[in-house]
């Protein structure tokens, strides 16, 4: 299985001691994709709008974006597709749909395999102004273990409490989601989840990278860190740029 570094249900879960974003949980699954000869980015993209016809056509949920590596090291494909349900109903009618009715009058310019599916919760967000977003964002991704004492309920309000620390400190312009293994995983997945961190603009993530020492010393004083310690372990990151295509929900 190849190693996700990267890369949810229908409940809500929030939390009413911190003044946080609404925590949810939907299902995302991620493909790994390789252009066919003589195809390209532009290619896919015409692709996809295709499927858009159909799920609107036939009242289905589902939303698609493209990720291309960035600063992800060496990878045997060339892309991925990410797809998100918003519950498993959802996610059943969709794929059922696609298995039995869809027939698209293009080739596919890719051949895609490695289908995985996460149960997807968000953990936090700092939103800024839609129009600020940029079309294709920073997305990083890492690996992580769970500690013996995790609690995942737990998790979720150390992450809100560090939303409220974020707004203090007037860090924003991101989200945090945490990505939990479910459907197309051997038994021996070499991780408990996969944090996933995307920034609505560059402009967001090369401040945040600017004003990191402030940051890391106002979160340590807080003890945020520690208190992650004692509930996760996250490796390296991996770094892509993600392009949302659709969402037929909307």
């Amino acid at each position: 299985m190849k190693q996700l570094i990267f890369i949810a249900c229908g409940f809500f879960v929030t939390f009413q001691l911190f003044a946080a974003s609404e925590q949810y949980v939907v299902r995302t699954e991620v493909s790994f994709c390789k252009y066919n000869e003589g195809k390209d980015y532009d290619d896919v993209v015409k692709y996809q709008q295709e499927y858009e016809k159909f799920l609107r056509k036939n009242n289905l949920k589902y939303s698609k974006s493209i990720l291309t590596p960035v600063l992800a090291g060496n990878n045997e494909f060339d892309f991925v597709l990410w797809g998100t349900w918003p519950d498993g109903s959802e996610m059943y009618k969709e794929y059922g749909a696609y298995l039995n009715d869809f027939k698209n009058p293009k080739t596919n310019p890719a051949t895609c395999n490695g289908n995985f599916a996460f149960i997807n919760t968000a953990a936090r967000h700092l939103r800024i102004d839609s129009e600020d977003y940029d079309r294709i964002q920073f997305v990083d991704f890492a690996n992580c273990k769970f500690t013996e004492e995790s609690d995942f309920q737990e998790l979720l309000k150390v992450s809100a409490k560090h939303e409220e620390y974020s707004r203090e400190l007037g860090a924003e312009g991101y989200g945090v989601h945490y990505l939990r293994p479910y459907r197309g995983f051997n038994d021996d997945v070499p991780y408990d989840m996969v944090r996933m961190v995307h920034w609505y603009n560059s402009d967001k993530r090369a401040e945040a990278a600017a004003k990191w020492p402030e940051t890391r010393d106002f979160m340590r004083e807080k003890g945020i860190y520690a208190e992650y310690a004692k509930h996760v372990q996250c490796g390296q990151i991996r770094t892509f740029g993600m392009e949302w295509l659709y969402d037929s929900s909307s």
